[in-house]
């Protein structure tokens, strides 16, 4: 099957690396895949090393209708049978683009993206009538979708992030490390919930010590954060790592990870963690809580309270969090192995072009 894949994701994320692991596994499975995506990505960088074509695009504004001839040529030049779009700038464009040449259309949500008044009337016109299917990667996004916008059942179809569990294998930290590592790996974006991360630590360090904390990532608050690290004297227990290319290898050396976004749709670094047999402290306002058993394979508190994300990385590190971090690797093995959350896809895919 051959399919084109939008997404107008800038830097690395959790969604362009779950459009690079689908991109990888369908190409391995025989399907033919593009992928159109924003001139200087991370996905027109890392794809093409994967033998994957690319098509850079940038739309500008999520209704630039002057760019839809080029799209319409994209598809009718690669033979396109289904068309994914997983960026809000994508949207209307690509949808249009796809009606007019009577491709599938497949909209894929991946973070949560709730709207109101006219925004949210004109989202319904999207949904019901240029979409085919709406896939959800989180229960949580599904419930929201039917609630906000009046999304049948049957058209929103919940495939979750997949993840490479020969890369992230379980794998326990070595007994010569004295100090408790707690790591966060996210981009260090405004509505990621790091401040009140970071605000957390001193709480955590009065309880649990010695003490290492790494945040792993790049983005625009990082100064902002490394200021707030200062300000707080936390720079003797604290590394600012970048961006990192070897997670695996970092989550072999911690003990915890923590994922402090008040509001997100699943959390691919936490799936990471959870793979590796590293129990994660996540907040409720993420999709983690549909999968994780508070107190048995991680804990999930109230998003942006520092008191709150601080008492449960103490509750977890004071417990077995070792046996915590092997109940998550076994949730990630039941339901995120890339092969299974592929397969669902293709299922997907043979329904709506039947």
């Amino acid at each position: 099957m051959n399919i084109l894949i939008f997404d107008a994701t800038p830097h690395w994320s959790g969604g362009a690396t779950r459009i690079f692991l689908f991109s990888k596994e369908l190409t391995q499975r025989g399907h033919s895949v593009t992928v159109c995506c924003l001139p200087g990505s991370g996905l027109s960088k890392r794809l093409p090393e994967e033998n994957i074509p690319v098509c850079t695009v940038n739309p500008k504004s999520d209704v630039n209708l002057l760019i839809i001839p080029k799209l319409i040529t994209l598809i009718v030049k690669n033979r396109i049978d289904v068309i994914e779009i997983c960026s809000p700038k994508f949207y209307w464009v690509a949808s249009l683009a796809g009606r007019l040449t009577n491709r599938k259309i497949i909209l894929t949500r991946n973070v949560p993206y709730r709207k109101k008044g006219v925004k949210k009337e004109i989202n319904k016109l999207l949904y019901d009538k240029l979409v085919d299917n709406v896939v959800a990667i989180s229960d949580k996004i599904k419930r929201e979708l039917m609630a906000d916008f009046s999304i049948p059942e049957h058209k929103i179809t919940v495939i979750y992030d997949g993840i490479d569990l020969l890369r992230f294998s379980k794998q326990t930290k070595s007994v010569e490390h004295e100090k408790f590592v707690i790591a966060v790996i996210s981009r260090l974006d405004e509505n990621k919930g790091l401040e009140c991360c970071i605000n957390a630590i001193p709480i955590i360090a009065q309880k649990i010590t010695p003490l290492r904390v790494l945040i792993v990532g790049t983005g625009t608050i990082e100064h902002k954060l490394k200021e707030l690290t200062k300000k707080l004297n936390l720079m003797d227990s604290v590394i600012f790592t970048g961006f990192r290319k070897d997670i695996p290898e970092i989550l072999a050396g911690v003990d915890i990870t923590i994922m402090p976004s008040p509001e997100e749709g699943m959390s691919m670094s936490a799936l990471e963690s959870m793979a590796s047999g590293k129990a994660v402290v996540a907040t409720s306002g993420s999709g983690l809580t549909d999968i994780i058993t508070n107190n048995k394979s991680g804990m999930i508190v109230k998003p942006d309270n520092s008191n709150e994300l601080a008492n449960g990385a103490i509750t977890l590190l004071q417990s077995d969090y070792r046996q915590a971090g092997e109940d998550a690797r076994k949730i990630v093995e039941e339901k995120f192995s890339l092969q299974k959350v592929v397969t669902q896809y293709e299922l997907l895919l043979e329904h709506i072009t039947k």
